[in-house]
């Protein structure tokens, strides 16, 4: 009986240890792909721009709306741009004629290169994008510095207008 149990318990053990002691190693791969696009994102430094009255009578206001931005535009065909459109001052407040705004800091682009006038009905350039223009990881930054002429007709009191800024990428 002993022999029995025994030489059952060598069957088994000796079944068993090629499990324990077995390795395996399987491999695979997988092709990875992916479809980089044209994108782009937007987003001014400070919410509100104040235009500050110059220091002679008459003289005008002028104040600079700082943004930042990234941008990648397709390699060939590519265009981007980024363009700023305004709303009106309110009754009896400066006119947007008299709005005007030049452009600097867009390392990636091409800032508009002298004093562009201010639309209420078009979007106008601040830069534009060329193909294969690509910011910087972190980001690049620009900005538009605005001039009103400060006209004698203007009511007294506090006018704002919205500058709204758009970014396009193909």
């Amino acid at each position: 009986m002993k022999l029995k149990l025994f030489l059952t318990m060598g069957i088994l053990a000796a079944s068993l240890s090629p499990l324990t002691f077995a390795q395996s190693a399987d491999s695979g791969t997988s092709t990875l792909g992916v479809t980089v696009g044209p994108e782009a994102t937007f987003s001014s430094v400070a919410g509100s721009t104040t235009l500050s009255a110059a220091n002679t009578k008459f003289g005008g206001y002028s104040g600079t709306t700082n943004f930042s931005y990234k941008i990648r535009t397709s390699q060939t065909s590519g265009s981007g741009s980024i363009t700023v459109e305004v709303t009106a001052f309110g009754t009896n407040g400066p006119a947007v004629a008299d709005l005007s705004y030049t452009c600097s800091g867009a390392s990636s682009g091409t800032a508009c290169s002298s004093s562009t006038p201010a639309s209420t009905s078009t979007a106008t350039s601040v830069v534009s994008f060329s193909s294969d223009a690509h910011s910087a990881d972190s980001g690049d930054s620009g900005s538009a510095s605005w001039n009103l002429v400060d006209r004698t007709n203007t009511k007294t009191g506090n006018y704002t207008s919205t500058a709204t800024f758009t970014i396009s990428a193909s």
